[in-house]
């Protein structure tokens, strides 16, 4: 007994982690996994910079005071030791401002309060939460903005970590996601947008009827019906139009007898629960109709539209948003989009608005969701430029054809002979 349970627990175990794989690895389990790592960043930075940001900040603050007295003593070693308005003065003024000019651009400084962080008045931090979520979005994407980095060893070793990790699952998730939304697009495209292009065929012959056959071991079956004939001695029609004769025969009653042995065939199987076997075809249509509209190839210029929307609409979002022009913010959503991320344009830099938190989440949610449009566009762009060059190199006789390609066009030519054939013979 001991070894039979633990035999049943390793196998509850290992049925329990195939499931919990098979769930992780789906479309929507990986979709959570990279909204939950990129939460999971954003708290780790914002734990690791924050109090460093503050740091630096009071840092910089005082190499700049220091700076700043030392000019003020230049200035007066200056004025004190030349006349004024002369040329010897004002060469030594100018070296001396420039000096300033370079080391304060150098330093870094922009007279924040840096007591003030976290008060009202305060200035806002950058590692923040939504700070902190922006950037790890920037990592697992590969755009690197580069407008905001980790300052301490422990920030970058985690920057280290956290990329290596997570790379590999936003890779996963934007290939998952991406044949998905192909799919699906595919889908709408053929019904929706194609008006029932994609329709499966009438067929030309009726389905035959289907009645239910009781076999002997009370297994209900179910079958094609037989064409209904005329009865015996009538005239039928044929598929000409026709009348054809056909013989009668003279049908005998049942004995007493036969009654009796037919009544207990009917009570020993009725004792017998039938078990119903259905056929598969309405199962098979639907498995055919869905392979047909997988199948279905979106024309380049609609993946060129989608993606030229997507991009019109996040430009207008941050043209209200962050007050850029029209140019500047299709411009950051090409670069973004193109995980290009040259930094130059970023949202959410304006700290003292305190809505500039919820445009880094947004701006988050567009670059992610965007990237999965991106990647189905090129999935259909990819299949669609592959059929392309492979109907192109099978025109010229450099690709050979496939063998369903073959069987097709053989399926095909049979038909139209055996049309023409048909037509000739009426």
């Amino acid at each position: 007994m001991g070894s039979e349970e633990v035999e049943k627990d390793k196998k509850s175990k290992s049925t329990l982690c195939r499931s919990i794989a098979q769930a992780a690895f789906s479309h929507v389990g990986l979709c959570l996994i990279v909204i939950i790592y990129c939460v999971i960043g954003g708290f780790l930075f914002e734990l690791l910079e924050k109090e460093n940001e503050v740091a630096a900040c009071m840092e910089s603050r005082d190499e700049y005071n220091d700076m700043e007295n030392e000019t003020l003593f230049s200035l007066l070693d200056v004025v004190l030791t030349n006349p004024l308005n002369s040329p010897a003065a004002d060469a030594q003024l100018l070296g001396v401002f420039e000096t300033f000019r370079n080391n304060s651009l150098s330093i870094g400084y922009d007279g924040k309060w840096c007591e003030g962080y976290g008060k009202t008045d305060g200035p806002m931090h950058e590692w923040n939460f939504a700070g902190g979520l922006f950037f790890s979005m920037t990592v697992i994407t590969t755009i690197g903005y580069g407008h905001i980095a980790p300052k301490t060893i422990w920030g970058r070793l985690l920057c280290i970590s956290y990329a290596m990790l997570g790379i590999p699952f936003m890779l996963m998730f934007l290939a998952n996601i991406g044949d998905v939304l192909a799919d699906v697009f595919r889908y709408v495209y053929a019904k929706i947008i194609c008006c029932g292009c994609m329709r499966n065929r009438k067929k030309h012959e009726e389905p035959a009827e289907v009645e239910d056959d009781v076999a002997e071991d009370g297994i209900t079956v179910k079958r094609q019906k037989p064409p209904v004939h005329s009865p015996r001695g009538m005239n039928s029609t044929s598929p000409n139009g026709s009348e054809v004769k056909q013989r009668t025969s003279n049908i005998k009653p049942l004995g007493s007898a036969d009654l009796a042995a037919r009544a207990q065939m009917v009570k020993s199987t009725s004792s017998i629960e039938p078990l119903i076997i259905d056929d598969d075809s309405d199962d098979d249509d639907d498995e055919q109709q869905w392979e047909e509209l997988s199948n279905v190839a979106v024309p380049l210029t609609v993946s060129l539209g989608i993606i030229g929307l997507y991009i019109l609409g996040g430009a207008i979002l941050f043209k209200y948003w962050e007050d850029w022009d029209m140019l500047q913010s299709s411009y950051f959503c090409f670069i973004t989009l193109s995980t290009i991320g040259f930094g130059d344009v970023t949202p959410g830099r304006d700290f003292s608005d305190p809505t500039a938190n919820a445009r880094l989440v947004i701006g988050t949610i567009y670059s992610i969701f965007g990237m999965a449009i991106l990647s189905m566009c090129f999935t259909l762009m990819q299949e669609e430029m592959t059929s392309k060059f492979r109907w192109f190199g099978q025109k010229l006789g450099v690709v050979e054809k496939e063998e369903e390609d073959a069987l097709l066009d053989y399926d095909q030519d049979k038909k139209k002979t055996y049309n023409d054939s048909t037509q000739s013979e009426c």
